[in-house]
């Protein structure tokens, strides 16, 4: 159920205990694909794991926390605290809405620790069970590797998913490739940042393939519903 699409009577009869929300990006993804790739890609996603659990479907929340590609047209970076505030708000008012479980499909890797930071005290402050997905990461990793070549930001995976999901939003003349092989440890610096996203891209975009997009997000939604029902399944157990 598409919460914004529902009527107030249809909300009341038609509830369920599962809410999934998504939160991606305003950012620059290469020249080739659309700003808003993070949350076309998170609410695809969302979407398809909220039919298969009989969730309800919150809008999603497109502005993240984007400090690598600021230099870049296009992008809007909203600041951490901002983005904190905003996100533990819009958690609790979902759980005050009777939610036990809210599922969080997160498709921006600069939002990662301010969405745990936020769940984590929200779970704290409200009976609710948060579960948090950075979609890309966390679901069908060994299918990604197969599949693709060179994955990365606006790279091969990225786009031959949007070349999927949303064809009409990419132009695959501007496609490039950028390979970087990646430092041993997380690295926070403006001087690898430019390093690694020179055109803020990395791996190879000229390699998207619709076919492979889809393959991989089936394996992405199946994995991802599995691990949901899974911890659901624990903790009502635990709850009963």
């Amino acid at each position: 159920m598409r919460i914004w699409e529902t009527s107030g009577g249809d909300y009341d009869l038609k509830r369920s205990f599962i809410a999934v929300i998504s939160i991606g990006s305003v950012e620059r993804h290469g020249d080739h694909l659309p700003l808003g790739t993070d949350v076309i890609e998170a609410s695809y996603v969302a979407e398809k794991i909220a039919e298969r659990i009989n969730a309800d479907l919150f809008p999603p929340i497109w502005y993240g926390s984007t400090r690598a590609m600021r230099k870049f047209n296009g992008t809007i970076d909203i600041d951490p605290d901002v983005l904190f505030l905003y996100l533990k708000n819009v958690l609790k008012e979902i759980a005050r809405n009777g939610y036990r479980y809210i599922v969080v499909v997160n498709g921006h890797g600069g939002n990662s620790d301010i969405i745990r930071t936020a769940a984590r005290e929200v779970s704290q402050e409200i009976d609710t069970n948060i579960i948090i997905i950075d979609w890309w990461r966390d679901l069908a990793q060994e299918d990604r590797y197969k599949i693709f070549k060179a994955p990365g930001h606006a790279g091969e995976d990225e786009t031959s998913v949007m070349l999927y999901i949303a064809p009409h939003t990419v132009n695959m003349s501007y496609a490039k490739t950028h390979i970087e092989k990646p430092l041993p440890l997380q690295v926070y610096s403006k001087k690898y940042d430019s390093i690694l996203y020179p055109h803020a891209l990395l791996g190879d975009a000229s390699s998207g393939d619709p076919e492979k997009g889809r393959i991989w997000l089936e394996k992405v939604v199946e994995d991802g519903v599995r691990k949901i029902r899974e911890i659901i399944d624990s903790l009502e157990k635990k709850r009963s």
